[in-house]
Order: C-alpha cells, then structure tokens, then sequence
C-alpha cells in the first residue's frame, strides 16, 4: 500500500510593509474639476473623417477631450446653451489673466466621451462679501468645468457647438 502524502499547503500573508510597497497597475479618476476665465483656447483636430476610426480631439485649455460621434457633441453642447442663463449672472471677464498656450505638450487631462453624457449646470453666487466670486458649475459627466466669467463660457460654448457641428456633417456607424 503506497504512503499517503499531506497535500496541505502553507499560504503566507504579505507583511503589511510588503503590501505598502506593491505598486498598483491601474488608477481610475472619478471626478476632475477645472477652473476657466478669461477666454479659454481651444483647438478642434478631426482625424480619419469618413471610417469607422473617426476622432474629434477637442482641446479646451489644458484638457483634451475625444469624441467620436456626432450625437455625444451635440449633447453637450445643448447643455452649455442651457446653462446661458446662468451665465448671464457672470461678470464679463476676469482681469489679470494671461492667455494660455495649447497643444499636447501642454494637456493636463484626457477625457473621452461617448453615448449621451449628462449635463448639469448650476450657478454659484459670490461668498464671503467678494472674496469668493461668482461662478457657473457645469458638470458634464465626470468633468465640472467652474467656469469665472461670461467670456470663458462663451469661448468654450463656442468650440462645443464647431464640435458638434464637425462631427454632425461627418456621422460614424455608431449614430
């Protein structure tokens, strides 16, 4: 009769300074805020017009958002254009800025959108007798834009709508 084995293997638990130092493979960014004033610069590249590939990188500042068809542009654009009435409380422009140099070297965050993302906006009243001014929130997905001045809003809802527009006259298969 042949002689029974123990099977029965020993797990060790990292220690609690092994598990510190494990570095994580992936990091997911929830909610990203960015704060515009003054006029705000924004750059429209669409690539592979025509083909199932088709991409608008639309860069508004220093955050880069791509977009494929035309129907998600134009969601988005329809929620600026209802955030005009609250950014008709903002004061015209903001002074002392300076403007802001665009391209890829200079893209802090990007964002890729798709389907039908919701919009929401809301208007923030200064605080604190001034020291905190006015402000239009606009949520659009994960991205709250604190948009300072009626500028800022009016140069992003611009680049929004050649946004939609671009890809309106261009659809992809998935609209």
């Amino acid at each position: 009769m042949p002689a029974r084995t123990d099977r029965s293997r020993t797990v060790e638990q990292p220690s609690p300074t092994a598990q510190a130092r494990m570095i994580t493979k992936s990091s997911v960014v929830t909610n990203l805020t960015v704060r515009a004033a003054g006029v705000v610069p924004a750059r429209l590249d669409l690539a592979h017009v025509g083909t199932a590939e088709q991409q608008l990188g639309l860069t508004l500042g220093t955050v880069l958002v791509y977009l494929r068809a035309g129907v998600t542009a134009r969601a988005v654009a329809d929620g600026w254009s209802a955030a005009a009435i609250g950014a008709q409380s903002l004061t015209p422009a903001v002074a002392g800025r300076r403007p802001l140099l665009i391209g890829p070297t200079t893209v802090a965050a990007m964002i890729r959108f798709a389907g039908l993302p919701k919009v929401n906006s809301a208007f923030v009243p200064a605080r604190a007798g001034g020291a905190v001014p006015a402000m239009l929130r606009i949520e659009v997905g994960p991205v709250t834009w604190a948009v300072c001045d009626a500028t800022a809003y009016t140069s992003m809802l611009r680049a929004w709508r050649q946004a939609a527009r671009l890809l309106g006259e261009n659809p992809t298969e998935d609209e």
